[in-house]
């Protein structure tokens, strides 16, 4: 059966929108507005945005996952001349939200209707990514190929030298998926930077909630510092030992 899609008014602002898919909130868009960034994990990775280059310049990225698109608009909003790839499996989702919120005019937004893990082996080699954004759930859950090391070692492998990736893993008290994906991202390259940003009850696994993983062949200290320092309240950043201790004990 093919998933119920509706489109809701923001009760906060006339402009904003959000998009329910089987009743779900899954994205959120605010069309006058695509700087607004309204879930907490969202904003989170658009700190990462919004720290990896310097301000206004344009970067790559690849979106594995489409939904409302917000974070391509967020992109195309804040780094005008961006290069951007939306791959999304939804062709009906696709369809219904670019009609109802259509992208700007030169966003620099292409969309891909595709399965992310066959769209990733079809890429040409070149040009890689300044940011890989995986966020691919379809009725609160990801497909299990998220945390193989094969498919996140392909999306590692589609960084430019400073570029990084950035997973959202929603999960249940305890912390199991986070504690799987990033052991897939250990296993995909044991080399690779890692760190967990997210609310402190949420990366204890004292909570339910998302979590943001951020894996590259280094991560630039301004997005650690970025991530910790603008919010949402509360946050935590962990690395290192810390992170070890949290997640390998969580395993």
């Amino acid at each position: 059966m093919a998933p119920r899609i509706e489109f809701e008014r923001d009760v906060f602002s006339s402009t904003g929108w959000t998009l329910l898919v089987d009743g779900a909130a899954q994205s959120h868009v605010d069309a006058d507005d695509p700087t607004r960034l309204f879930f907490e994990y969202v904003r989170r990775i658009g700190n990462v945005i919004d720290a990896l280059a310097a301000p206004g310049a344009p970067i790559t990225v690849l979106h594995l996952g489409g939904g409302a698109m917000s974070l391509a608009r967020y992109v195309a909003a804040t780094r005008p001349d961006s290069r951007q790839l939306v791959v999304e499996a939804d062709a009906r989702l696709v369809a219904l939200v670019t009609e109802r919120l259509s992208l700007p005019e030169a966003s620099g937004v292409s969309v891909m209707v595709a399965d992310a893990r066959d769209a990733l082996a079809g890429l040409d080699p070149e040009p890689r990514f300044d940011l890989v954004i995986v966020d691919l759930y379809s009725r609160l859950e990801a497909p299990a190929f998220v945390d193989e090391p094969a498919f996140l070692g392909a999306c590692l492998a589609r960084l430019a030298p400073a570029g990084v990736m950035v997973v959202n893993v929603a999960d249940e008290p305890g912390g199991p998926r986070l504690a799987a994906q990033a052991r897939g991202i250990a296993r995909a390259d044991p080399a690779a930077d890692l760190l967990v940003a997210g609310s402190p009850a949420v990366l204890a696994g004292a909570e339910e909630g998302n979590a943001v993983i951020v894996a590259g062949p280094a991560i630039p200290p301004r997005v650690v510092e970025r991530l910790r320092d603008a919010g949402p309240f509360p946050a935590e950043v962990l690395q290192g030992a810390r992170l070890d201790a949290v997640l390998w004990g969580a395993c």
